[in-house]
């Protein structure tokens, strides 16, 4: 991959070690494109494990305990009032392998060809010479056209993919298995990040932040060690809310600093800023959730987070480097002529795209310039897709290109795929003859040829030779040749040959319309007359010839 591919090279690549670099049904950003936000996947049931019951156990009477001390205030047992405040914590980093459990909801997990955020943090983290394990129950992402988790179409897989990441959940329903994640994996960091669901559902930023206090302590008291990054709520555009979800996301953003402050101590609790500098409108590839552009930041942040202050590895370099969007595999196509002016496009669907945008020039002949069609093909759930394009000139070649798109994000397009169309010649025209009798105006007529869309009309001058002189005055009065009327010219074919093999012919008109022509008056001498069948750009046979001499 290059650097604008989000692969080798700059770019991602030089933060992310090997990479620079619509939605689903019944998801977030519905549809291709930017479309609803609200729309949230069923979360499967959560069946504690022992593990998990004694933690959630130790929670209940952690938050106990601080109920009491809110009651009755902090106890001390003499001394001055007040004492000077302690320095800010710092972390931790573990000797060996850092353990780094990433919880939270659809932009943790991510969707189908997505390099995610988490594998941007992680190559960060191996370039800065972290060795980091993610932990977590979960490896997949959303098959983003069927809505169904369990997809592995990773746009780089080549990384520890393990997280706790859920399409759809709230602040609440990330942290309902916290304490038994933790008592599982035994992360010496957690990352958590959630919330858009919530005020997509309604629900405030005070209660959203009260779900996140509960999170912390849950994780806390099922190991007081562990180190903790709070991201922030990502702002959304198109959804039709923005306004307010974005006001809800902000009061969020701001009410995480304070409670970070307030929860953290000698292991800190810490926020990634994940909102600062982010464009939805170019961050994201559907209303709500990143593309590669908005990957980048939010792994961004949460490198800087971990870094400073909690000293593992090293803050992300800036600026950032520009990644591409989109789909990142190109789609191999095949075409097909179907006859009658059209031909059928197929190829397999390419992971992560939502739709699929033609694109057609004309090589040849007559070059035109590319031009998008205007129906699109949907993404599909995994079946080949297909393309019928009609209306095109018989004889001509044209090339022909498929073009991803992940909601508004256009990705590789297909290599150039090339045909003649409809090559095969119409027929020759049958029983060329004058008509015109009986005072008529003459006409060329002939029978139809099959296939055949237009007709051309071709002559060529005879070879004609004047009457016989007048008779000299010693000639005897009477004779024959001196009746009183005009003899016509002898005329003969230059040779015996029809168009395409003998000599003077041209155009004299095309037909595109009917089966007929009418002849022009001829003066003196004469013509021969044939007609070519044509279809476009492929001419037929030619008919046979008549004469006409007026």
């Amino acid at each position: 991959m290059s650097e604008a591919d989000g692969g080798p090279g700059e770019g991602a690549d030089e933060e992310d070690g090997k990479g620079a670099g619509g939605g689903p049904p019944d998801a977030p950003g519905g549809g291709t494109g930017r479309g609803g936000w609200a729309h949230r996947l069923a979360l499967p049931r959560f069946e504690p494990t022992p593990l998990g019951l004694i933690a959630i156990g130790l929670a209940a009477m952690f938050a106990t305990l601080l109920v009491i001390q809110a009651a009755l205030g902090t106890f001390r047992p003499g001394g001055p009032a007040d004492e000077p405040s302690a320095p800010p914590a710092t972390g931790t980093p573990p000797e060996g392998t850092a353990r780094i459990l990433v919880v939270g909801d659809s932009i943790v997990q991510g969707s189908s060809g997505d390099f995610t955020w988490r594998y941007r943090l992680w190559r960060h983290l191996e370039r800065s010479g972290v060795d980091a394990d993610l932990v977590g129950p979960n490896d997949d992402m959303l098959d983003v056209n069927t809505g169904r988790p369990g997809d592995d179409r990773y746009a780089d897989p080549d990384f520890d993919t393990d997280h706790a990441g859920v399409w759809g959940a709230t602040t609440e329903e990330a942290a309902a298995a916290l304490g038994e994640y933790v008592a599982e994996y035994d992360p010496h960091y957690l990352l958590f990040m959630a919330g858009a669901n919530d005020f997509a559902e309604g629900s405030t930023p005070a209660w959203a932040l009260e779900a996140v206090r509960d999170a912390v302590t849950t994780a806390r008291v099922a190991d007081g060690d562990v180190q903790i990054v709070l991201g922030q709520v990502t702002p959304v555009a198109g959804t039709g809310r923005d306004e307010e979800l974005n006001d809800k996301a902000r009061t969020f953003n701001e009410g995480l600093e304070e409670l970070a402050a307030e929860l953290s101590g000698p292991v800190p609790v810490t926020v990634a800023r994940t909102a600062e500098g982010y464009d939805p409108e170019s961050d994201n590839w559907d209303t709500t959730h990143p593309n590669a552009r908005g990957e980048l930041k939010i792994a961004a942040a949460f490198a800087d987070a971990l870094a400073d202050p909690l000293r593992l590895g090293e803050p992300y370099r800036r600026p950032l480097p520009d990644v591409a969007v989109g789909p990142r595999q190109a789609p191999e196509v095949e075409v097909e002529d179907e006859g009658g002016g059209e031909v059928r496009l197929s190829w397999e669907p390419v992971p992560g795209a939502t739709r699929y945008e033609v694109r057609q020039r004309r090589v040849r002949p007559d070059p035109d310039d590319e031009v998008a069609l205007p129906a699109q093909v949907a993404g599909g759930d995994g079946e080949t897709r297909t393309a019928t394009v009609d209306r095109l000139l018989s004889g001509a070649e044209y090339e022909f290109t498929v073009r991803p798109y992940k909601g508004d994000d256009a990705g590789h397009g297909s290599d150039p795929a090339r045909v003649e169309v409809d090559p095969d010649p119409p027929g020759a025209p049958d029983r060329l003859r004058i008509s015109g009798a009986d005072g008529d105006a003459p006409e060329l007529v002939w029978e139809e040829a099959e296939g055949a869309g237009h007709y051309e009309v071709l002559r060529r001058e005879m070879e004609c030779r004047g009457p016989s002189p007048p008779p000299s005055p010693s000639e005897p009065s009477g004779s024959p040749d001196q009746d009183g009327s005009e003899e016509e010219p002898e005329c003969d074919p230059v040779d015996d040959e029809g168009p395409g093999e003998g000599d003077g012919w041209s155009t004299a008109a095309i037909v595109d319309d009917g089966t007929s022509w009418p002849l022009p008056e001829v003066r003196d001498g004469g013509y021969e007359y044939a007609v070519r069948s044509h279809r476009d750009y492929v001419a037929g046979g030619y008919s046979g010839t008549v004469e006409y001499t007026g």
